[in-house]
């Protein structure tokens, strides 16, 4: 052996842990971080455990009186029943997904329903793998187990409408943008990344399938690859966006053909400055203005602090002050995610920003829906809680805590809003289940309900009935095709009867249903009987009665005599 001292192995060093500041290490937060990432195995059954126990205590068997969700159930069965089927322009992901447990099972709506539920988990686990090891889990893990108990989460979770699908692909969109931002931080070859670039492009083409608004997804891109001074890669996401659409276009045209003049038809409605009044014209640019600053109003004060559990569903009102405790908690995400240039909560800041301005310029005011602004909320959350976070993240462990009650606030504000709307339903949907399917309504919509199921039991099959609610007639007539009037087209008795002449239309329905659903105050939604009025004035003999269904708030059929 050589006398030679052999050099002694260098001992290894302690690996810093990423999520916590190393001067952090011995704070509250920095406990419960560590606490979290020993334990995220467990907590993420229990958040996706939580959210389908309360997506069944929520659970919603009727369709709602909104009409949005039977339209898509009504284009799922036409899809089922022959592809060529008009193209759907508002959402036509949703309804073509629809079509295979239709064509399968028939118009089953608990199993419809029941996809909904299967979406909503999947948004949870995918903001979950989109976001660890990203964010610190005490910012990731309040806002899973929010989306988890929130009834209005979890009422959609119950719906046909698009919105669970939506959040879904949302999720998983942010998870391969993430993946292909590491590879731009690794500064990997587009010949070894293109496939992450087309996947984004597909997702994005995919959101903008499902609400034809996400095509702003690319414009958050673009925004934030301008801000990274990476501008070749916001050319490969809207390349890949490109790749995917123009199949999709060609696809489109060979089955749908001349049915697109619908997505004109669309278009020109959110162009008029009222849409159920083409005559009042088109806004102008100060009209824009005015409906994104009205909308802002409505969707921040209004609808966003009724989803977080502050403000009553009930309410009608906008509050300024709302907004500006809005406003304030944005700014401060926004300062902290630049100062800490937090990449990955940057692009969210920029997603929901541009996602949300869209929607404010874009909608009609008066389609004033709380689901609008809620696919944004978990990501609203996010930037919050994480500039809260960095506050107090280098401050005393009472700083923390304080950290801890605001989101503690906000969570059991949600929460016990859910629990009392848990209450509430749970006779609903056990006498729904029991076989009671309007039980929940009230009488004006269990009565024109059961009138819709006497046109499609006791009418000839050949009869075309008009109807103010056609989708949900369609729903609840066992798929009986309902001829939809949404508008006074005319005042001109011959007008009208000549156009329902043209259209084939054999009967008519009114009902009385209420223009407020939650009082009986004699104001009821009155279009048809605004049509029949000068009709019957003028020709009385062209109606004929043939069913009355209920005692009060009462729902008429008649027959039309040409």
């Amino acid at each position: 052996m050589s006398g030679k001292k052999n050099k002694s192995t260098p001992k290894p060093q302690p690996v810093k842990k990423a999520s916590v500041p190393e001067t952090a290490q011995t704070t509250l937060l920095a406990g419960l971080e560590n606490w979290c990432s020993e334990h995220q195995k467990v907590i993420l059954p229990v958040v996706l455990l939580t959210s389908f126990l309360f997506s069944l205590l929520l659970f919603d068997v009727k369709i709602s009186e909104a009409n949005d969700d039977s339209l898509y159930i009504e284009g799922g069965y036409n899809f089922a029943q022959d592809i060529h089927h008009a193209f759907t322009a508002n959402a036509p992901l949703y309804p073509l997904l629809l079509s295979i447990p239709i064509k399968l099972f028939g118009l089953h709506l608990v199993l419809l329903k029941s996809i909904s539920v299967i979406f909503t988990l999947l948004h949870i686990l995918f903001l979950y793998l989109a976001f660890r090891k990203r964010i610190p889990f005490v910012v990731l893990i309040p806002v899973m187990f929010i989306v988890a108990t929130n009834s209005y989460f979890q009422y959609f979770a119950s719906q046909t409408f698009t919105e669970s699908l939506f959040m879904f692909l949302q999720a998983l969109f942010v998870y391969y943008f993430f993946k292909a931002y590491d590879q731009v931080k690794e500064k990997t070859s587009i010949k070894e990344s293109w496939k992450q670039w087309l996947l984004i492009g597909f997702f994005i083409f995919l959101l903008s399938f499902c609400k034809n608004i996400a095509v702003g997804a690319i414009g958050a891109i673009i925004l934030f690859f301008l801000f990274e001074k990476k501008y070749l890669y916001a050319i490969y996401a809207v390349g890949g966006f490109i790749i995917s659409r123009i199949p999709f276009e060609i696809i489109k045209k060979l089955l749908w053909g001349a049915s697109q003049n619908q997505f004109g038809s669309q278009t020109s409605i959110l162009l008029q400055k009222d849409p159920y009044d083409p005559s009042k014209g088109q806004d102008d640019i100060s009209g824009f203005i005015q409906r994104f600053l009205d909308n802002f109003n409505l969707y921040i004060s209004k609808r966003l602090f009724q989803i977080l559990g502050f403000r009553s569903p009930d309410d009608i009102t906008t509050k300024g002050g709302l907004v500006l405790i809005f406003f304030i908690f944005i700014i401060i995400s926004a300062y902290w995610i630049i100062k800490n240039k937090q990449k990955v909560m940057g692009f969210v800041w920029i997603y929901f920003f541009i996602m949300m301005s869209l929607m404010f310029t874009v909608l009609q005011t008066r389609w004033d829906q709380p689901r609008m602004i809620m696919v944004y909320v978990p990501f609203m959350l996010l930037a919050i809680f994480y500039g809260m976070y960095a506050i107090v993240i280098r401050k005393s462990s009472f700083m923390q805590f304080l950290y801890l009650v605001f989101v503690a606030v906000i969570f059991f504000s949600g929460f016990f809003t859910t629990i009392a709307k848990s209450v509430k339903n749970y006779p609903v949907i056990k006498k729904n289940i029991a076989g009671d399917v309007y039980y929940g309504y009230t009488p004006d919509w269990i009565n024109f309900l059961k009138l819709s199921k006497y046109c499609s039991d006791s009418l000839p099959p050949k009869s075309y009935v008009a109807s103010r609610k056609a989708p949900m007639s369609f729903v609840y007539g066992n798929g009986k095709k309902f001829y939809p009037v949404y508008t006074v087209f005319s005042g001109n008795p011959d007008t009208v009867l000549n156009t329902f002449k043209r259209d084939s239309v054999t009967h008519i329905m009114v009902a009385s249903l209420r223009r407020n659903p939650k009082k009986l105050d004699g104001y009821v939604i009155n279009t048809i009987q605004r049509l029949l009025q000068p009709l019957a004035q003028k020709y009385p003999y062209k109606l004929t009665l043939v069913k009355q269904i209920g005692e009060s708030e009462q729902a008429y059929l008649y027959k039309i005599n040409y």
